[in-house]
């Protein structure tokens, strides 16, 4: 692949990681104020891994504008990261319809699915574990009320 061609490719993947960020933190804007003035709210957790997303989407920006990377680029890999990409578009439509503890389990299993994962027990338990690690962190023991 020539050297154009996965820069762009790496501009792209960016571009959608800056978009993946820039929805995360327009739905974090819509989170319950903090219940304690000066502590941090519903919103900050969300906000917090935007801005990450935001931030490495810069780094990866500036990397693909760089010297050539080793390994060629996959079609097969763009075609998964815009894949991942729709899941948590999905995943951030449907969450106020049917709240985190119905939504989150299917995006951690679409999520391991897209890297590779294809065991059947490790998908359920994983994404069903994760779903009922976030709720008893969050909700029960933090008291933060989630969608």
């Amino acid at each position: 692949m020539s050297d154009g061609r996965r820069r762009s490719i790496s501009l792209v993947e960016a571009g959608l990681l800056a978009v993946v960020g820039a929805g995360v933190l327009l739905d974090a804007r819509g989170y319950p104020a903090p219940l304690i003035e000066g502590v941090p709210g519903p919103a900050f957790f969300p906000g917090l891994v935007a801005a990450l997303l935001i931030a490495c989407a810069g780094v990866l920006a500036l990397r693909g504008t760089r010297a050539p990377q080793g390994a060629p680029e996959s079609v097969r890999g763009v075609l998964r990261l815009l894949g991942a990409t729709l899941w948590i578009a999905g995943f951030l439509l449907v969450l106020p319809l049917i709240g985190h503890l119905a939504a989150l389990p299917p995006l951690v299993l679409g999520l391991m699915w897209l890297s590779g994962e294809r065991s059947q027990w490790i998908l359920m338990a994983v994404s069903l574990a994760f779903g009922g690690f976030v709720h008893l962190l969050f909700v029960v023991a933090l008291g933060v009320p989630l969608p």
